[in-house]
């Protein structure tokens, strides 16, 4: 069944081609998106099976910013692939990846360009310790907004899809959010990171889970952004907040939590700006609301990813 998910991104109609404005007027961008659809795809199988092998062996790694902060030899190849697999065919999209495959990670402008916006391994510390809970995360966004998105976990077998207005499947069957509507009752996931805050951000960082820990049903944390977001659309987990993601933690997952049902926002509030490294992902508006007051006095503020 997984081998045929893509299917379910082609549904009810294909793809047209779009336009945007610009300074010098209009430009079409002649895009085929059951195209990428299909394409994207089958790159992200192929990038399974690298991550599967790679599994079965001791994996190696560096450390980047901290030594929370790893890359390993799959990573790279796993955008390498990804990224050079997409530029064959869509050699005019603009590529943003986390290990740089595509140019600089961050201070890249997010554009009306089509853009895909790839993260190989999501959740490399847990991959490098044998924890299933590692993502493969790829999404295309067309005059800022998110078109299509693709999450696979390939040791435990997720993968999950969505198309703008054509909802969010796993494993080609459709899915919901949970429809939970009170904190109390919620399963709420957080990733603290918190030997990246610095010291004058932790102890807001503390006092918020603490104040999450009270109000919510149970707290839990899986150490991949993509795979919390996962969590959301399906209905396992209630809402997710995190105040360090890059982009290309939340670019897929963001669609597939609103194409499942769910609302993805700001943490104080206002709309969800995927190069401000802040997400608030819910099953429903209402618990949005209610988390989005929780947070008022707990809100941590980073350089963002567009930022040179």
């Amino acid at each position: 069944m997984l081998r045929f998910a893509w299917q379910q991104l082609l549904r009810r109609g294909s793809g047209s081609a779009k336009c945007c404005s610009t300074a010098s007027g209009k430009v079409n961008w002649n895009v085929d998106v059951d195209k990428c659809a299909e394409a994207s795809c089958a790159l992200v199988d192929q990038a399974a099976e690298l991550l599967k092998e790679a599994n079965k062996e001791i994996r190696v790694f560096k450390t980047k910013a901290n030594n929370q902060d790893l890359v390993t030899v799959t990573d790279r190849q796993i955008e390498d692939l990804l990224v050079c697999g997409l530029r064959r065919q869509f050699p005019d999209h603009v590529y943003i990846g986390e290990e740089g495959t595509s140019g600089p990670a961050t201070g890249r402008q997010l554009t009306n360009q089509p853009t895909w916006i790839i993260d190989p391994i999501d959740g490399t510390v847990n991959f490098v310790h044998g924890c299933p809970y590692n993502c493969i995360s790829v999404a295309f966004w067309l005059n800022r907004q998110p078109e299509l998105a693709i999450c696979y976990c390939p040791t435990l077998q997720l993968k999950l899809t969505a198309r703008r207005k054509r909802g969010c499947y796993l494993n080609g069957r459709q899915i919901r959010t949970s429809g939970q509507r009170e904190l109390r009752r919620s399963l709420v996931l957080h990733e603290m990171h918190a030997s990246n805050m610095g010291d004058d951000h932790r102890d807001t960082l503390w006092a918020m889970t603490v104040n999450l820990f009270c109000r919510a049903q149970t707290l839990r944390s899986t150490g991949s952004a993509v795979m919390d977001l996962c969590l959301v659309a399906m209905g396992a987990a209630d809402a997710y907040v995190e105040f360090l993601p890059h982009c290309w933690d939340v670019a897929a997952g963001a669609l597939l939590v609103r194409e499942a049902g769910g609302a993805v926002m700001d943490p104080a509030g206002g709309e969800l700006d995927i190069m401000s490294r802040r997400v608030l992902a819910t099953a429903t508006p209402e618990l949005g609301c209610q988390m989005v007051q929780l947070l008022a006095d707990s809100q941590i503020y980073h350089k963002r990813d567009d930022q040179p």
